[in-house]
This record gives structure tokens, C-alpha cells and sequence, in this order.
């Protein structure tokens, strides 16, 4: 009795978190890897119309998932939500400006080439991270929470 109501319990949740048609779910937020190419900035807007924002990588498993989503869509290069543009070398998710509790940068980076501030992932450097211009053009990830199907809950 008791695995029939965990069974229960599992299904409502499944059904009562899901993503929109584009998105896929991981955890409690839903990803959306666009294959088309924008700036940092322009690509931080698009999720914002979508009511997202550029991801927010917290953890291993959060990166690799972003990983594996990048080989499926054959993406060689996509940004992620992070900065550094307000204080040189303390990089913070925009736009709120919490600063990383989690990093997977490539070795030698960042390395503000040429006053790169903005934060992406590269299949060029094994999927880790790199800091790079602002405008230069790629995917990107667009994350939001993963929404409440108050349709599939009776009561």
C-alpha cells in the first residue's frame, strides 16, 4: 500500500512540474538551448521574453546536463547567465548578481582577454567554461522554473 501511494505521490509531481513544448526539465527548472546565434546580451533578452533568463549553472550534474543537451543539438559554443563586467574577476549570475557557488572553468580561464566579461560554455575546451566578448555571437541556454500544471492536481 505504502509503494502505491509513493507511485501516487511520484505521478502528481511529475504531472504537477512541467516544461513548455522546447523546453526540457532538469530538477526544478526547465532548459531551453537556442540554435541560433546572439550576443550575450541580446541572448539574455530572448530568454526574458520567454520568462527565463541565461542559465545559472549551481552544480556538476546541472553542467553536464547542459553538456549532454549541447551534443544532442550539435552546439559547439553557448552562453551561459554569468559576468563579470560590474567588478572585474568576481563573476555573479545576471540578473540578479548572486556570485558563483559553483564554476567549471577551462584551465587558464578566465583570462580577460581583451576585456571579455561574459560567461560561456565550449566544446573547444572539453564543455568547460570560458570568458569571452559580450557581442560575439552564439547559442545560448535560457533557464526558468519549471511551472505548476494546477490542471493536473484535483483538490
Amino acid at each position: 500500500m505504502t509503494r502505491v501511494i509513493g507511485y501516487i505521490v511520484l505521478f502528481l509531481l511529475h504531472t504537477a512540474f512541467s516544461c513548455s513544448p522546447g523546453w526540457t526539465q532538469f530538477g526544478n527548472s526547465c532548459y531551453h538551448v537556442s540554435t541560433e546565434h546572439e550576443s550575450w546580451m541580446d541572448g539574455m533578452r530572448m530568454c526574458q521574453m520567454h520568462g527565463g533568463y541565461l542559465a545559472h549553472v549551481e552544480s556538476q550534474s546541472e553542467d553536464d546536463f547542459l553538456k549532454q543537451l549541447m551534443k544532442q543539438n550539435g552546439i559547439d559554443e553557448a552562453w551561459l547567465g554569468g559576468s563579470d563586467w560590474t567588478m572585474e574577476g568576481t563573476w555573479v549570475w545576471e540578473p540578479d548578481g548572486h556570485m558563483f557557488l559553483y564554476s567549471n572553468f577551462a584551465q587558464g580561464r578566465p583570462n580577460n582577454y581583451q576585456g571579455e566579461n561574459c560567461l560561456s560554455k565550449e566544446h573547444g575546451h572539453s564543455y568547460k567554461w570560458d570568458d569571452d566578448d559580450c557581442d560575439s555571437h552564439r547559442s545560448y541556454f535560457c533557464e526558468k522554473p519549471a511551472v505548476g500544471n494546477v490542471n493536473g492536481i484535483i483538490g
